[in-house]
């Protein structure tokens, strides 16, 4: 009786170390996205497109050749043009995240271009941005779905005056 106890206290005590010392995953990239509510494109005309191998427009928005996959979310109207493009690296092959700190980092832009109108410079400060890559279907092209949160302010400044939510597929663009 006295050395099925001491057994069963080993063994407890082992699985005790043992799960103690066990890594956490808690991996951030884990999440899913319903295919519900998604943006609607409300008037004029609306493109919710990717590239592979790109890299990030500079300020006029020219893409060119890269290691980035570049999301890009096109709005135009009769008097104005808004885009948003979001930069993932090419190695996040079915999903991928994008935070607060990223955003700061550079890897969302937004611009506005407008002939006619008196406007001052967004810049996302916050925010994130998911990812998911939807399996090919019936030997349909491949999609990812996205839902981006983002926070803009002023340029030079903190103090967020819009908050955008795009939630929607995203296609390859065709060239």
């Amino acid at each position: 009786m006295r050395n099925a106890f001491k057994l069963t206290a080993i063994f407890l005590i082992g699985l005790a170390i043992a799960s103690a010392c066990k890594k956490k995953t808690n991996n951030p990239v884990e999440f899913s996205i319903d295919a519900q509510n998604l943006t609607p494109c409300t008037e004029g005309n609306c493109r919710f497109e990717y590239v592979n191998y790109s890299e990030m427009p500079d300020e006029r928005g020219t893409i060119k050749t890269g290691q980035y996959r570049i999301f890009s979310v096109t709005k135009s109207n009769s008097f104005s043009t808004t885009r948003i493009y979001m930069q993932v690296p090419m190695q996040d092959d079915d999903r991928f995240l994008l935070t607060d700190a990223d955003i700061q980092g550079g890897k969302v832009k937004y611009l506005f271009s407008c002939p006619s109108c008196d406007y001052f410079n967004l810049l996302p400060i916050a925010g994130t941005v998911k990812g998911i890559k939807i399996a090919d279907l019936n030997n349909s092209a491949e999609k990812w779905l996205l839902d981006a949160h983002l926070v803009l302010a002023a340029e030079k400044s903190k103090t967020p005056v819009d908050t955008i939510h795009i939630k929607q597929y995203f296609s390859l663009a065709v060239k």
